[in-house]
Order: C-alpha cells, then structure tokens, then sequence
C-alpha cells in the first residue's frame, strides 16, 4: 500500500500563500495607478474649467500665466536636475504616465492649452474646451480598450463616440445646472474634439484638444 500523506501535505505553505497574494497586488498596482490617473484628469479638466468660466476676468489670465509659467519652470528644472527629476516622480507616480519621468507631463499641456484657449479664443469656448477634454478623454481610453470591433490607429470608434457622448453630458449639465448658454457649435466642438482624439497626432492631447475643439466653437460664435 501507499503511504498516508498527512492533510497538510497538498496545502500551500504560508510562505506560498504570502507569495500568492503579493503577486497578486503587484499585478494589480498598474490598474490602480491608472485609475488614480484618470481620476485626477477628471478633477484636474473640471476644475481648470470652472475656474476659466467663472473666475473674474482681471485675475483669470494673469493666474493661468503663472499657473503655466511654474509647471514649464519645474518641467525645465527636473530635466536637468536628476534628483528633482526623482523626486517629483517618486511623489507624484500615481499619476504619471509611465514615460512622463522623461517627458513633458499631460498636467502642464493642459495648463498650457487653457492659457493658449483662452488668449486665441475666449473664455466661453475655452471653458467649454476644457470641460470635453476632462471628460471626454478618460470616457474615451476606458471604453475604447474594452470595445470590439474595428480600430483605426490602434483606438477604437466606440470610444470615440463614447468621447462625444461625455463630452455633451458635461455640456448639457452645465446648461441645465450652471447657467451655460447652449450653443450648437458645442456640438461641433465636442464632434472635433473626439476626432483629435482619435488622429495620431504628434501634439499631446490635452494642447491639442483644447486648441482644435475652443477654434471650432469660436469661429461657431459659441464663444
């Protein structure tokens, strides 16, 4: 006969287990990471929005001047110094992209697209802008990676349409809830918006957005 394996033979070690589960939290940190980040857009688009909407209009550009002038200064500052470049990164790693410890952050284009919005067009469209760039482009990538069916450029239709549908949700409930005058160029600007978004092109989305959907809405006479 076989020997008698006591029951704890087939169970996993403690060690195992510990093993097991960190592997699993590991695993899980990306999704995290990326979630925050995506959180933090959210907040981030919304917030500069409102902030380009209804702040007074003798302190909105010299605040966003500054705003910009200091995140392009720490931009400048950490390529060449490499332990603030470290630091920054080791701080703020929640919310970065994998490769923006080399690069320009998404966080600074916005702030530059809000200025350059706002000193092209006016504040209307550049709020508004803003506000289809906060929404619309996390709606976008979230439902874009999970949606069938044909891509172009390696992103998908539906998370295009997704962008536009946020994007309007957004508008609408600033025109119910925070006394935005509804214009159809909003449409249009959120129809272009989505397509930037779409198009691989060589400028970040969050100066590219805001810039392309604000000129659509100003020549619209949304503004």
């Amino acid at each position: 006969m076989g020997e008698t394996k006591p029951p704890s033979a087939d169970r996993p070690s403690w060690a195992a287990r510990l093993a097991t589960l960190l592997g699993r939290r590991n695993r899980a940190a990306p999704v995290s990471a990326t979630v925050w980040r995506r959180l933090f857009h959210v907040a981030a688009g919304l917030c500069l929005a409102m902030f380009v909407y209804l702040a007074p209009q003798a302190f909105l550009l010299p605040s966003l001047i500054a705003l910009a002038a200091v995140a392009v200064a720490l931009e400048l500052a950490r390529q060449r110094v490499t332990r603030l470049n470290h630091l920054l990164v080791r701080c703020l790693a929640p919310l970065l992209k994998g490769d923006e410890d080399r690069r320009i952050t998404g966080s600074t284009y916005m702030l530059m697209g809000a200025l350059a919005a706002l000193l092209l067009f006016d504040r209307t469209a550049a709020a508004v802008a803003l506000l289809l760039l906060a929404l619309g482009d996390p709606v976008a990538a979230l439902v874009g990676r999970r949606a069938p069916g044909p891509r172009l450029w390696g992103k998908s239709l539906v998370g295009t349409v997704a962008f536009m549908a946020a994007g309007m949700l957004g508008v609408g409930t600033g025109v119910v809830l925070g006394g935005l005058p509804y214009h159809w160029g909003f449409v249009a600007g959120a129809a272009v918006a989505a397509l930037v978004e779409l198009l691989p092109l060589p400028l970040d989305d969050n100066l590219s957005i805001p810039l392309a959907a604000g000129a659509v809405m100003w020549l619209a006479g949304a503004a």
